[in-house]
């Protein structure tokens, strides 16, 4: 009888212990988990790429359709002619989804007067008499458009008293791109200008978590959130510890047994002890190891801050393309050394596609081979289990392509010699990349095939560094090229580029003037030669003289640029090297000077006007699958 207190102290003890632990583990129910924000954020992250991505696609076309012949001549006219003329015009055609519409308007005032419109039963934007770009929301899609001025061509006194506007819209569906929101359970209502779209009904009593979208400035999603419950369930807590303090002392009596005179453990007496385990292994805490080869792969989803690629941390996500996700990273060496990289994670489906593989490797290949300042530095390149990783510099700064879209909606344009300044360390970087040798000193032949702003990163410093080889051409490269095929983004591409002839250093030379233009004037540029067919090959490159666009440029820049963007490849300079000394040149006969400082007072000032929620803290590269099969 003496052990029964023990035992019962000992049962009370174990019950009362996990119960106890039971009431402190549980976790608390609703709220905005981990899990639910990263789908969230993803989700809207994807719907801002697809308004940017549409956005691009309207302002071209927008600002090659003004200055079609037909169209402008169209503007003087009426509906019926107007119907007659553009009714068998090629390039009024619309694309897959796009809306069309041209609109006369009376210098003088008075009413606007539809012209023309296809599809005719098409979604119309409320924004059809004032030049600009613009989102709206229609029921469940969202209207991206672009309205462009058109201003007639026609002799006549009476058609030169009107003026018009081209517009194109491009829907896109919301139930698609909030898809993901509804299966994670996330509510709540996207707004844009007032206007609202509701994601599932509203959480009775809930809170709210607003996110902006970066590609609308008037726009936000806010999540309604069911509060968070309190995980402790008091009752048991309380029974627990109660039942555990109970059992401390039963097991306390029946050890101490029957008392002698003095009160004390008989002498001689037995003194037991029982191991003490865990009842179940500790939890693996800390960040995930690399999977080993063979093993399964990394999800570029998982890599939150703190996890461990190699020997890379991740600090944050920074990016995501088409071949991989880019995160912003450190690695620690010896004597709390540390080095920020920008880590690039290939998408794991295309880590099994041979092809892609081949891709992704000639990148960083080529990319390492080019060591000069105006190029993004590859540091290292890895295979983690089945994944591939390119660590590369990190720029902190913005690309290029956003810089401009800012100043561009300002009506800011870019200094003169800031712009020739950037020209000429872009030139200096493809050179660089041009003249690259293997180990052995056999030229690699680099062409770039992509170059356009959005691939020019530029720092807070000033430094102007050119990114993503990741279609670049060169005779060391292990994938090749189909015969054929084509690869780059057609409104910056060179002709031969176009049509998949061979390329050499002169289609980096085309594309460099197409950013050139746009970096210049503040006009956007689209010369893609399959939409520009029908206006043939005279008079190429069909683009207005840049003085005509902002006369302050010097005239020299007119015949310089459209050289550069020849149809015919001989007429332009041979290299980036006789380009840049082309800009430099001009920039001595009018003294101009650009210095990192110079730059870096440009980019500064265009950064403090983005709004502080949209402010870009980095820039890195994201690889794209252009023309990849």
């Amino acid at each position: 009888m003496a052990r029964t207190p023990l035992v019962v102290g000992m049962v009370l003890l174990v019950i009362g212990g996990a119960a106890t632990g039971y009431a402190l583990t549980r976790k608390a129910t609703g709220g905005m988990t981990p899990e639910l924000t990263k789908m969230m954020e993803d989700s809207i992250t994807q719907l801002d790429t697809d308004i940017q991505s549409a956005r691009a696609q309207v302002q071209a076309r927008a600002e090659v359709l003004a200055q079609v012949g037909e169209v402008r001549a169209s503007i003087g006219t009426d509906a019926d002619t107007t119907k007659d003329r553009l009714g068998r015009e090629v390039a009024f055609q619309p694309q897959s989804g796009e809306v069309l519409e041209l609109t006369q308007a009376p210098k003088a005032g008075g009413p606007m007067q539809p012209l023309f419109m296809i599809p005719p039963d098409g979604m119309r934007s409320s924004h059809d008499a004032a030049a600009g770009s613009y989102v709206e929301l229609h029921g469940d899609q969202v209207l991206v458009t672009q309205v462009a001025s058109v201003i007639t061509s026609q002799a006549d006194p009476a058609a030169q008293a009107l003026t018009g506007f081209v517009t194109v819209s491009r829907p896109l569906s919301l139930a698609k791109a909030t898809s993901g929101l509804v299966k994670a359970g996330v509510m709540g209502d996207l707004e844009i200008d007032g206007q609202k779209y509701m994601v599932g009904p509203a959480v009775p009593n809930g809170t709210t978590q607003i996110r902006p979208l970066h590609a609308v400035p008037n726009a936000r999603f806010v999540a309604s959130v069911a509060p968070a419950a309190n995980g402790t369930p008091v009752g048991v807590l309380a029974a627990g510890g109660a039942g555990a303090a109970l059992g401390l002392v039963l097991v306390l009596i029946g050890m101490v047994g029957p008392k002698g005179k003095q009160g004390l453990a008989q002498p001689g007496g037995d003194i037991r002890y029982a191991d003490t385990k865990l009842s179940q292994p500790p939890l693996a805490g800390g960040t995930p190891t690399p999977v080993p080869a063979g093993g399964s792969t990394i999800s570029p989803n998982d890599l939150g801050p703190g996890a461990m690629v190699g020997r890379w941390e991740i600090l944050r996500r920074i990016g995501s393309g088409g071949m991989a996700d880019v995160f912003l990273a450190h690695s620690k060496g010896e004597a709390g050394f540390e080095k920020l990289v920008a880590l690039k994670v290939m998408h794991p489906h295309l880590a099994r596609n041979e092809r892609a593989v081949d891709h992704f490797l000639d990148e960083a290949r080529l990319a390492a081979r080019v060591h000069h300042p105006n190029v993004v530095a590859i540091h290292d390149l890895g295979k983690i289990g089945a994944d591939y990783v390119i660590a590369m510099e990190y720029v902190e700064g913005v690309d290029l392509e956003r810089l401009l879209a800012v100043a561009r909606a300002g009506e800011r344009p870019v200094p003169i010699n800031v712009g020739l300044g950037i020209l000429c360390r872009i030139c200096d970087g493809l050179h660089a990349a041009h003249t690259a040798t293997a180990p052995d000193g056999k030229p690699l032949n680099i062409v770039h095939r992509d170059v356009k702003s959005a691939n020019v990163l530029v720092s807070r410093q000033g430094s102007v560094k050119v990114v993503d080889f990741g279609i670049a051409k060169a005779t060391s490269q292990v994938h090749m090229t189909m015969a054929g095929e084509t690869k780059g983004t057609p409104s910056m591409m060179a002709p031969e580029q176009r049509v998949g002839e061979q390329v050499d250093v002169r289609a980096d030379v085309y594309s460099v003037g197409a950013v050139a233009f746009e970096l210049l004037t503040n006009h956007g540029v689209n010369l893609d030669l399959a939409a520009l067919a029908h206006l043939g090959v005279e008079n190429w490159p069909h683009l207005p003289l840049p003085s005509s666009l902002r006369p302050q440029l010097p005239l020299e820049l007119d015949t310089l640029l459209l050289r550069a963007m020849s149809f015919e490849r001989d007429k332009r300079p041979p290299s980036c090297a006789a380009f840049e000394e082309q800009f430099e040149a001009v920039m001595k006969q009018y003294g101009m000077s650009a210095s990192d400082k110079e730059i870096s007072r440009w980019i500064e000032s265009e950064l403090s006007r983005f709004p502080t929620d949209q402010l870009p803290a980095s820039a890195s590269v994201v690889s794209k699958p252009s023309g990849f099969a």
